[in-house]
């Protein structure tokens, strides 16, 4: 371990710190410092606040989500949405009768917000002056229990400086709420709850239901708040506010200049399609009556996250860098927990943080699954198996569409069906645009990836025998059927499909949608292909034979799938470069620098002009190649259909796309990091750079406001295990190739092996690998052609200097 632990524990290492309210980025604050268990998720927005232009009070339970129908442009547009629930969070005061106390209606002394990353707790610390020159002193903390799943609580201190008076208290449920925390989706029908009962629970505790429109999910709170003045409880007389939609309750004290008032509210949440309930209301009384006070119910929960940070040990210099670092790490953990593993539910590319793309799972578990499998792999066994899960409903959509096998959609949500939208809405020209990224097919080749990623990471045949195998075949027959066999070239091209790019969805003056022989797409398909063969190897005989009988698979088939994997047409430009697609490079170019992060598609659209006309790219798109095979096997695939490729074009690639790419997306700096980690070393990790402090930055607040950048944080994370670390695992290996940048010369992390764990570290120009003294068996270390094994409590040190005789055991 590195020598100087304080370093990376100091509370600067696991704090998030805003001194000063800004309004301005109170919205960027609140996903930022939003907290959560896995299960359920909660804004940090103001506790005393409602929905307006400043605070956005959002609850989101994991995969929770309604239909809505809206007609647009004509059409009807039925759009399913994660659901904002009823707000547990309101819990003001006022004073002698005045105004309820508000942030913004006071005069701010002194303002801190704080983000402990380390126990998953919020705090706020505020000291104002009323309209009255009373002042006050405000402390409140909360949390999301990481320990009970169903439960959140939050403590509010408040000291009298200067006054004695009446205080009266008001702690509410408001199931008044919509969703509007995206401003494009105004348009749209946002109200997707309707109000069923509030009640009061004796002793104490207040509730509310409320039932989703469509997908008629019931959703209940209840609320214990109890008050304290010191140590000891006060009981206090209360007077219930009830409507159908909300339900509040006040408690009235008399306080004394210099007395601190302490007020706990302790919240339960349940809903109608939870595990080992019988009612979601009486789950959520219960819960409530049984729950313990704040303080044992943040021990509770400060233990689980340590024991979740156990596994996920990360150190790194500088301070800031590590702190980010643990942040997307903290956020990861907030919506795939340990208590996601049965729920199933997919990955959202905002996390559960806010609106943003209505929380459809699109292919961001690429990024977050590699992380996952080597802490948790249950909960990315559970990412797989939502796949799984929707696997009937890929197969329906690819019979739609006049293919065979499974088609999974591009955006997906309960059902599994394609989610993504016929229209999107430009706030820059108010018009509504034709939506034809459902085309980007892709998203079939990154499932099979990621199944193929798991197993070799986890060894879990099982899995693979019981559900991946399956998956696999039939995303293997999708891509043998929508190729079309060219006899002029003696080749198979995918036609009519949409890149990662996204820009990029049609020809001009084209009747129908789509670009054709995209290359990321055609390249992922053959790997598909490939890998099928390999599975099927893998599966033991008796398996094999039930299993092709099950799915009616024959060796013809099989054979077919190979002449296919060999004639793929991969388009090359004049130059020896891999073209985005075919035509891409007879496209007018464009100086895009000036437009970087930028809407670029949506500025020429309020321009009258068409983005389908340059070489423009929002994001990624070959590079993602580069990005997830290594060199060797891009060349190895290429090769087999008959392609030359050396090291020199991969770098040419990768420049000539760099250069037309606007990076609208959080992705795209990221996965050219990761292109760019074998050959350019130092530019590779100044984009990582970038993508670190990517919604910390104050450009990114507009963005990070309607919900985290999952993937592009679990990202940071991958590209230091997998292409700075070179870590890969096959069967019972781990695999070590590092190619560490200049500036990576203290790190250290941990992780989990098929049961066993290890702690990677980088010092200066040593590596060690060290196994724990409690494992249950060695582990073989391959690094750079030597193969080491790994006892438990012993380590391995490798020389990065000199690799050749790098290798010393201890």
């Amino acid at each position: 371990m590195f020598s100087d632990h304080n370093t990376y524990d100091s509370k600067e290492a696991w704090s998030l710190v805003f001194d000063g309210y800004d309004p301005k980025d109170e919205g960027h604050r609140e996903a930022l410092c939003t907290l959560g268990n896995g299960y359920f998720v909660t804004r940090a927005a103001a506790i005393e606040v409602t929905d307006d232009e400043i605070h956005y009070p959002g609850t989101y339970r994991a995969g929770l989500y309604n239909r809505l129908v809206t007609c647009i442009e004509g059409e009807a547009s039925d759009d399913e949405s994660l659901v904002n629930l009823p707000n547990w969070l309101p819990l003001t005061f006022r004073i002698d009768g005045g105004n309820w106390f508000s942030i913004d209606a006071v005069e701010i002394l002194t303002y801190c917000q704080t983000l402990d990353i380390k126990g998953g707790v919020l705090h706020r610390q505020i000291k104002f002056r009323d309209w009255q020159g009373r002042q006050t002193t405000l402390h409140e903390q909360r949390f999301v229990s990481m320990a009970q799943p169903h439960l959140a609580g939050l403590q509010l201190q408040l000291t009298a400086e200067n006054w004695s008076g009446e205080m009266e208290i008001r702690s509410a449920i408001d199931g008044q709420v919509t969703n509007n925390n995206v401003k494009r989706y105004e348009p749209y029908n946002q109200q997707h709850l309707e109000p069923l009962r509030t009640e009061t629970i004796q002793p104490e505790g207040i509730w509310l239901m409320v039932r989703t429109k469509q997908s008629r999910i019931e959703i209940a709170v209840a609320a214990r708040t109890r008050v304290f003045v010191g140590s000891h409880e006060v009981n206090l007389p209360r007077t219930v506010d009830r409507e159908t939609a909300q339900i509040g309750e006040r408690l009235q004290l008399q306080v004394e200049r210099g007395t601190t008032i302490q007020i706990e509210k302790i919240v339960a949440l349940y809903t109608s399609r939870d595990h080992a309930t019988s009612e979601s209301a009486e789950a959520t009384r219960q819960a409530i009556q049984d729950a313990p006070s704040f303080a044992e119910l943040l021990i509770a929960h400060q233990c689980a996250w340590k024991r979740l940070w156990m596994r996920c040990n990360i150190e790194l210099e500088p301070v800031e860098n590590l702190r980010t670092l643990r942040l997307h790490i903290f956020h990861i953990l907030q919506t795939v927990s340990p208590h996601t593993a049965d729920l199933d539910v997919g990955v959202p590319s905002r996390g559960w943080h806010g609106e943003d793309y209505r929380g459809h799972i699109f292919w961001d578990e690429t990024f977050v699954l590699p992380f996952l499998a080597c802490r948790f792999p249950e909960i990315a066994r559970s990412m797989l198996l939502y796949r799984y899960r929707r696997l009937s409903a890929a197969k329906i959509l690819a019979r739609q569409h006049g293919y065979k096998g499974a088609m999974f959609p591009w955006r997906s949500a309960s059902t599994g069906r394609e989610e993504t939208p016929h229209f999107q809405f430009s706030l820059l020209s108010g018009h509504w645009m034709r939506d034809h990224t459902n085309l980007q097919h892709h998203i079939n080749a990154i499932i099979a990836c990621n199944l193929w990623r798991y197993y070799n990471l986890t060894n879990d045949l099982a899995f693979l025998m019981d559900y991946g195998a399956e998956m696999m075949v039939e995303i293997t027959r999708f891509w043998a059927s929508i190729v079309t066999y060219n006899p002029d070239l003696d080749r198979y091209e995918i036609c009519g499909v949409v890149g990662p790019d996204e820009y990029h969805t049609a020809y001009l003056d084209a009747k129908t949608p789509g670009i054709n022989n995209n290359t990321y797409t055609n390249v992922m398909a053959v790997w598909t292909l490939c890998r099928m063969q390999e599975v099927l190897n893998l599966l033991p005989p008796s398996c094999c034979r039930e299993f092709c009988d099950r799915l009616n698979l024959s060796q013809e088939e099989i054979k077919h799938w190979d002449i296919v994997s060999r004639k793929m047409r991969v388009v090359f430009q004049d130059d020896g470069i891999l073209s985005q697609y075919e035509g891409f490079d007879r496209l007018q170019e464009f100086d895009v620098q000036p437009f970087c992060d930028q809407q670029f598609n949506l500025i020429l659209e309020a321009k009258g002009d068409d983005v389908n006309r340059y070489q423009v790219t929002k994001q990624a798109d070959t590079a993602m190649l580069f990005f997830l095979l290594s060199e060797t096997e891009l060349t190895t695939l290429l090769e087999r259909n008959g392609y030359s490729f050396n090291r020199t074009q991969m770098q040419r690639t990768i420049a000539h796309h760099l250069r037309h790419t606007v990076h609208e997306s959080s992705l795209s700096r990221l996965v050219y990091a990761g292109a760019l980690a074998r050959c350019d070393r130092e530019k590779s990790w100044q984009l990582f750079m970038e993508t670190l402090f990517a919604d910390l930055s104050g450009a990114s607040s507009g963005e990070t406001k309607n919900g985290i950048h999952l993937g592009a944080m679990a990202g940071t994370l991958h590209l230091l295990q997998h292409h700075y670390l070179g870590l890969h695992a096959y069967g019972s290996n781990i695999c070590l190739d590092p190619y560490l940048p200049t500036s990576l010369n203290r790190f250290c992390v941990s992780l989990q092996h098929q049961g066993n764990d290890l702690e990677i570290e980088v010092i200066d120009s040593h590596l060690n690998v060290t196994a724990s003294p409690i494992n249950l068996s060695s582990v073989q270390i391959v690094c750079w052609g030597n193969v080491m094994d790994l006892q438990p409590g012993t380590s391995i040190t490798f020389n990065l200097l000199h690799p050749v005789s790098s290798v010393k055991s201890h």
